[in-house]
């Protein structure tokens, strides 16, 4: 992993923009601390970090003409480059990232849909006299960019852009308060910074001497198209994931996985054993006893299957002191307690001399694994089997509304599902015991600037759904506002924070265009959460692990209180602090104080 920063101006290159984007990646500096270069002509400077292990950046084409920067690791380098070497092309680094130099020859723009990883770049090309920039699909690598009088400035982190180019940041506020309330943004464009934006998943913008463009290069979509038997999609999800961890497992320095006790991370580590891996695991737990401890059931595992075994033990005082280091390079209000845990595993992977970290992000959102919001989903699902219904008139067989009411009878006079479209219920995961008492009068106060908070509605509403995809609808929220905008941010920032690589062999694309493929009765079945992925892994991983309750990789209630008891705003105004208003109290102390 690395850090990139790159500034086009339409005219000429201002005379301290080089010694700004030098100063951008030096604040950067724990992505990449051992080396740094730059590139720079009458319109562009590109600027790129890299540790020893790396090779150098920028690249250049043969003659020159196309150079680039990147940030993230391109999977499917080795076999990308045995093709473009059959048709004639010299490579002159082993960076895996030359690939991009010469698809971009052959394919133009869509040399991104040849990539398989994850990555943030930027690409000029001096012929064309134009900067391309471009974000993985599931968007595991971050890129921001803003547009200033007379260019656009792109960076790995938003915090570069605002303290170099941004001398009177205007507040977003609905942005700053999305994940306040809903734990990730519900905008993947908007920052919190309104001149800030950021590079969305899948998506290309382009900077030429017309100004500013954007396209998706891919999106993520059901399509529910797969035609074989459930035995052979069994059989392909296996395969397609047996291929992700092998290639995420690629790397000329150590690798670690992060395992929970969970399935998704016991998954990995025992499909890398397979495959003939030699395993290095690391668990996070705490001093005294807690039910979010899972460290017996990872440990046990690890023992049975041969894997080296790491764990790191946490104090409250532990967990205080991650917390106060890591909102040093969380530069977005995202809320998430585990954060904190991920710190503490990176840090500890950093003193052993890890440099890659595998996780299982992903498994929950692609494989129905939170069974509040699968409930949420049937109570959504009966909703609309009761509309369905009326007025009686409508259908031929009106027996089908007394099957109704004698399935669901029960539901139908507690009213329980009508919890759905109540104003306070968007989804589990909103932070509604909290953010409704903080936000009843809340304000902001900061360089002179004065917000009441309760005057800016976010509220998000569920939008229509064919009967029987309520389940999808619900989790293609969770996969956008939690998984990719809060859970990605935090995870890459507390690796990289620790100089850590972080990768996520569940999200590769090709797994989920799979995944995405298969019909819904495969993959989902009422009150038995992850079942069809369970059944994938059966003699993979063992039952106690697939089938023990549910316990998340989280933190404990008093550890979470004892930083917000003792915190004071000092921006926000309110009655209330729960640990997503501090965190963003925090942020804007950091970031734009004196600003």
């Amino acid at each position: 992993m690395s850090a990139i920063s790159s500034i086009y101006r339409y005219d000429a290159i201002h005379k301290d923009d080089l010694s700004k984007i030098q100063q951008m990646n030096h604040h950067m500096a724990y992505r990449g601390s051992d080396a740094e270069n730059y590139w720079k002509n009458e319109r562009v400077i590109m600027g790129h970090l890299q540790f020893a292990h790396e090779r150098i950046q920028p690249l250049f084409t043969k003659d020159k003409s196309i150079i680039l920067v990147c940030n993230g690791m391109i999977l499917n380098y080795i076999e990308l480059k045995d093709q473009l070497q059959k048709q004639g092309f010299v490579f002159h680094t082993e960076v895996d990232a030359e690939v991009i130099l010469y698809l971009y020859m052959l394919y133009g723009e869509s040399c991104v849909e040849h990539l398989r990883g994850m990555f943030a770049f930027c690409l000029y090309d001096s012929k064309k006299k134009q900067l391309i920039a471009a974000r993985d699909r599931m968007g595991q690598e971050w890129l921001y960019y803003a547009e200033i009088p007379g260019g656009v400035v792109f960076s790995s982190e938003l915090k570069t852009i605002l303290k170099h180019y941004i001398p009177e940041p205007q507040l977003n506020i609905p942005s700053l308060l999305s994940p306040l309330r809903y734990v990730g943004g519900t905008n993947h464009r908007d920052t919190f910074i309104e001149q800030i934006k950021r590079v969305e998943p899948g998506e290309i913008v382009i900077v030429n001497s017309h100004g500013l463009r954007r396209k998706y290069y891919w999106q993520l979509h059901r399509t529910y198209d797969f035609s074989s038997s459930l035995e052979e999609a069994k059989k392909e999800t296996l395969r397609l994931l047996s291929d992700s961890v092998d290639l995420n497992m690629r790397s000329n320095v150590p690798v670690a996985i992060m395992l929970s006790g969970g399935v998704d991370s016991s998954a990995i580590a025992a499909i890398a054993k397979c495959l003939g891996y030699d395993v290095n695991t690391i668990t996070v737990g705490y001093a005294n006893k807690y039910s979010e401890d899972e460290r017996d059931v990872a440990k046990r595992f690890a023992q049975e299957q041969g894997f080296n075994y790491s764990e790191v033990v946490l104090t409250l005082q532990d967990y205080r002191n991650s917390f106060e280091e890591l909102t040093d390079y969380l530069d977005e209000p995202v809320v998430g307690s585990t954060m904190i845990l991920q710190w503490a595993m990176s840090k500890k992977l950093k003193e052993m001399g890890f440099k890659v970290l595998l996780g299982g992000e992903g498994g929950d959102e692609l494989f129905y694994g939170y069974p509040p919001t699968n409930q949420l989903a049937e109570e959504h699902r009966l909703i609309h089997e009761h509309e369905a219904l009326f007025p009686l008139y409508r259908f031929k067989r009106k027996l089908n509304f007394f099957k109704f009411l004698q399935s669901h009878w029960k539901w139908l006079l507690s009213a329980k599902y009508t919890k759905v479209i109540d104003e306070n219920a968007h989804s589990p995961w909103l932070q509604r015991n909290d953010y409704f008492p903080f936000i009843k009068n809340a304000s902001l106060e900061i360089n002179g600037y004065s917000y009441n908070l309760s005057d800016y509605n976010i509220y998000e509403c569920f939008s229509p759904c064919d009967l029987g995809k309520e389940i999808d609808k619900i989790y293609d929220l969770a996969i956008h506002n939690v998984m990719q905008s809060s859970h990605l941010h935090w995870a890459e920032r507390m690796c990289m924070g620790n100089s850590i690589e972080l990768r996520s062999p569940l999200l590769d694309h090709k797994f989920i265009e799979h995944v995405m493929s298969l019909p819904l009765n495969y993959k989902y079945i009422p009150n038995h959460p992850k079942q069809y992925f369970k059944d994938v892994l059966t003699g993979i991983v063992p039952d106690y692990i697939l089938y023990a309750p549910k316990r998340g990789f989280s933190s404990p209630n008093d550890y979470i209180s004892d930083i917000v008891n003792d915190y004071k705003y000092k921006h926000i105004k309110s009655a209330h602090k729960y640990y997503g208003s501090i965190t963003a109290d925090i942020i804007l102390n950091k970031l734009l104080k004196n600003k």
